[in-house]
């Protein structure tokens, strides 16, 4: 419990000073923060179930917590304009609704087929062939088209008025869709939390209203885990919690490393993957993590896993000075009314809210790239407008 006890006092001292400060909630510094003093009050909650935390899993942690902090208050801007002016709009010149409504429709023919001729039950069908088990049906073509609908999510969202309401509802409706087709619960907070800091940072969100979409998300990611569930799967709420918000940390510390991979083996992965595309070797390793015992199975080791992995605590400090830069200037950028900048920031902050579980943004750094192409593809069709409504 020490280590729990010192992480929660450091990380209520950044929270204080970013209170002095008067950050922002949706700052990477009160992100970040927040989700590991999440994490470690969780941790003593439930810490009889796991191992202890390990001193190396700990260094770590406080390595990229001090370096990713230090950078956030760096860079924090110093003045930000508390909303923005209704008159900066954007919009697409011309209306791809039907186009949206067959991907829709496409989708759902796709979950149908996935669903129900998997050998498992009809979720779990979906769940098993989203990661990629052998003998299932897969979604197909329509994934690749994910990033795109994503940007426009996040485009319409900002520049939301009455003449885009259809087009935001029917967005929704693909993002939640797709969350049922993966039965993936990242995929239902992703576009939630978006939206909060979408909503949050341009003045349009309440914080009691934060509280309720949180509670709300919250249910249906929970909701999601127990209807994916095999009859084998007898963890109760309090065990999926622990499992998925505090085991990364303990885990890390139990993590096996495996000496003969090539070098950066899981920061490279893309690189290696177009290598062995192009008949190069060696082979990319998997986007998921073996298991340790814990005692329980565990096999997600918090955002300091490849970093830590492949270049030990050399690696941790290069990693946490990459995210505190890029989260950084994303948010500087966007309290400066740079739309662009803002939907990135939105886009990519399911990486900065989930580092207690693993690393999002080079392991998956594929569909970030797709993101950031269509997001840029997006804005240069786009086309101011000087009205609302």
């Amino acid at each position: 419990m020490f280590y729990h006890l010192c992480a929660i006092a450091l990380i209520l001292l950044v929270l204080g000073m970013a209170a002095i400060r008067r950050c922002s909630l949706y700052s990477p510094i009160v992100i970040s923060a927040s989700i590991w003093l999440l994490a470690f009050v969780v941790g003593i909650l439930h810490e009889g179930r796991f191992y202890p935390i390990q001193e190396k899993a700990f260094v770590a942690w406080l390595v990229w917590f001090l370096f990713t902090n230090t950078i956030f208050f760096l860079l924090y801007p110093s003045r930000v304009d508390e909303s923005w002016n209704g008159t900066k709009m954007r919009e697409i010149p011309f209306d791809y609704t039907f186009l949206l409504l067959l991907m829709i429709v496409w989708l759902s023919y796709r979950i149908w087929m996935v669903g129900s001729t998997g050998p498992e039950d009809f979720f779990l069908n979906l769940r098993l062939s989203a990661i990629g088990y052998e003998g299932f049906p897969r979604l197909g073509l329509v994934v690749r088209f994910y990033p795109l609908i994503f940007a426009l999510f996040l485009f319409e969202n900002l520049y939301e008025n009455k003449e885009n309401l259809h087009r935001r509802a029917f967005l929704w409706g693909f993002m939640l869709l797709y969350a049922i087709g993966t039965m993936g619960k990242l995929d239902i907070l992703t576009p939630f939390l978006s939206w909060i800091i979408i909503q949050g940072i341009t003045g349009r969100l309440k914080f009691i209203k934060n509280i309720k979409l949180a509670v709300l998300t919250i249910t249906l990611m929970l909701t999601l885990h127990f209807v994916r569930g095999s009859v084998y799967d007898i963890y109760a709420v309090s065990d999926v919690l622990s499992l998925y918000i505090y085991s990364p940390i303990v885990a890390l510390g139990y993590m096996d490393i495996d000496s003969s991979l090539p070098l950066g083996a899981h920061i490279f992965r893309f690189f290696y993957v177009i290598g062995n595309i192009l008949g190069f070797e060696p082979n990319a390793v998997g986007i998921f993590a073996p298991y340790v015992w814990i005692p329980l199975p565990a096999n997600t080791y918090t955002v300091m896993q490849p970093f830590y992995y492949d270049f030990g605590i050399l690696g941790v400090i290069l990693g946490a000075v990459f995210y505190g830069l890029f989260f950084s200037i994303l948010y500087f950028s966007s309290r400066k009314q740079a739309g662009f900048a803002l939907v990135l920031y939105s886009g990519y902050s399911i990486a900065l809210a989930t580092q207690f579980i693993g690393e999002l943004l080079f392991t998956f750094f594929s569909g970030n790239l797709h993101f950031l192409i269509y997001s840029i593809a997006v804005f240069l069709a786009s086309r101011k407008v000087y009205y609302v409504g």
